[in-house]
């Protein structure tokens, strides 16, 4: 059996869920800001997933889907934006668990004493009061756990909504394994991807649309960021930046950006691989990737956080020593 952090097994939290959704009409979905493929994915599918019971059901995101998500045609269903909260409206929190990760506009969404309900599957959950969860972080992706919680009723659905809900499911699941590449791809991920396809997930669409739809300005922003890299104690540590002047130079904005983070691999002699992006003067977004060491420490250094080898942060300094703190850690 999977380990989970959270008191609550899935036939537990699949009953509770249950009963929520037959004494409850009002459902709000939300997913963590700068949101991806796995968090949008999981949304949208369990957005379906609802509204084949009846229910009324938002998405509020801090941010409306990125570029890469655009195949998936949600952008008009995601508000960006809290018009009125019911208080007897059910929070569902997918892809993370912590409070802030919502993004600062959208906290009154999980602090207003609505009942909540948490899907995700990352390390060290907060504790939140009036929350049910169901968390499993051996699962490769959020939309992975999804499925596991919605496949009995998914063979009853129109064929349509199957199609939907298997596309979503399946791009959050290549999407946060990187195709499968990764480390956190357990023989149930294939299991799940293999039911998904028979539901009608496109698989040669997902790929296309996350892995290879760059437009040239992004491959030329892509080479001006690939050019800054910087070593660190013997190549083990990999520095690589994407500035406000890249961007400029490129005419366009911090969301192209989505993705580079993959695109300098923990391999070769690389232990750790920093990819730092500038969102505003002395802003950063920071991405950690490691092969075998623990880059959530790092993050949780600067109140970052993710998975024990692909982790994240933002920080507020100057670069000059954001870089020295980082490689301090590192050393």
């Amino acid at each position: 059996m999977r380990k989970r952090e959270n008191e609550m097994n899935l036939i537990e939290f699949k009953e509770t869920l249950s009963t929520l959704i037959g004494s409850h009409d009002t459902f709000i979905l939300t997913t963590h800001e700068n949101s991806d493929a796995d968090g949008v994915g999981a949304e949208y599918a369990f957005y379906l997933y609802l509204e084949m019971f009846g229910k009324n059901v938002r998405m509020i995101n801090n941010d409306k889907p990125s570029p890469e998500c655009e195949f998936l045609h949600i952008g008009n269903k995601v508000h960006t934006r809290i018009e009125t909260l019911d208080k007897k409206a059910i929070v569902c929190m997918l892809d993370f668990n912590e409070i802030d990760r919502v993004g600062k506009k959208l906290i009154p969404l999980l602090t207003s004493g609505n009942q909540i309900v948490r899907i995700d599957h990352h390390k060290k959950p907060e504790t939140m009061l009036n929350c049910i969860s169901y968390i499993d972080d051996m699962a490769s992706s959020t939309c992975e756990i999804v499925f596991t919680i919605i496949k009995d009723e998914l063979s009853q659905f129109p064929q349509q909504v199957q199609q939907k809900i298997a596309l979503a499911l399946y791009s959050g699941i290549i999407f946060d394994t990187n195709n499968f590449a990764n480390k956190n791809v357990s023989p149930q991920t294939f299991e799940v991807c293999a039911q998904l396809k028979a539901y009608g997930a496109d698989n040669h669409l997902a790929y296309k649309k996350l892995f290879e739809n760059r437009q040239t300005r992004e491959l030329q922003l892509l080479g001006l960021t690939l050019s800054s890299i910087e070593e660190f104690y013997d190549g083990k540590v990999v520095m690589y930046f994407t500035t406000q002047q890249m961007l400029a130079d490129c005419g366009l904005p911090i969301e192209s950006t989505e993705g580079f983070s993959k695109d300098v691999k923990p391999t070769n002699g690389r232990e750790v691989v920093v990819y730092i992006r500038e969102t505003a003067k002395d802003t950063y977004r920071v991405s950690l990737r490691s092969d075998h060491r623990d880059v959530q420490k790092i993050a949780a250094h600067f109140d970052g956080g993710g998975h024990i080898l692909a982790s994240g942060f933002r920080a507020k300094m100057k670069l000059t020593d954001l870089k020295s703190k980082l490689l301090t850690l590192l050393k």
